[in-house]
């Protein structure tokens, strides 16, 4: 399904629906995130910096876990990032 549908509005109007922005999304096990295009590697080394923090998820005894990365954090620095570029 196209990201981007043509919605009825009540109004009678079309209007283009937003795109789904989560609140979090997994980690990449391989390649890039679906939304801004960085690696594993970015998101670590990111961290690390203090850029923004990443949410590790595990059951308690387990030693493995899902690495959850905040949306809005992400596109708040990419953001910033293109200010200080220009």
């Amino acid at each position: 399904m196209n990201r981007s549908s043509v919605i009825e509005a009540p109004s009678g109007t079309a209007q283009l629906s937003v795109p789904h922005r989560p609140e979090f999304f997994r980690l990449p096990k391989h390649g890039v995130d679906p939304y801004f295009g960085l690696g594993r590697s970015f998101y670590y080394e990111a961290e690390a910096r203090g850029w923004f923090n990443l949410v590790r998820l595990r059951k308690r005894g387990k030693q493995r876990g899902i690495t959850l990365v905040p949306f809005d954090a992400v596109a708040q620095f990419v953001r910033k990032q293109m200010e200080v570029a220009e």
